[in-house]
């Protein structure tokens, strides 16, 4: 993952899961979701979500 407020950086597939174990990790219970889009070949761009960019009110 690329740091907040940068676009985020491609990564190949068989790093996706240590990237989102890494998001996990960094940010716990303010994660609110985390978006894997395919780019070009096996590269994907991983975002994570806080509840802070969220904004919406969740019960």
């Amino acid at each position: 993952m690329s740091p907040e407020g940068q676009a985020p950086n491609a990564v190949p597939l068989y790093l996706v899961a240590q990237v989102v174990a890494n998001a996990v990790g960094r940010h716990g219970k303010a994660l609110r979701e985390i978006h894997i889009i395919r780019t070009a070949g096996h590269y994907y761009t991983v975002t994570a979500i806080t509840g802070q960019e969220a904004g919406g009110n969740e019960y």
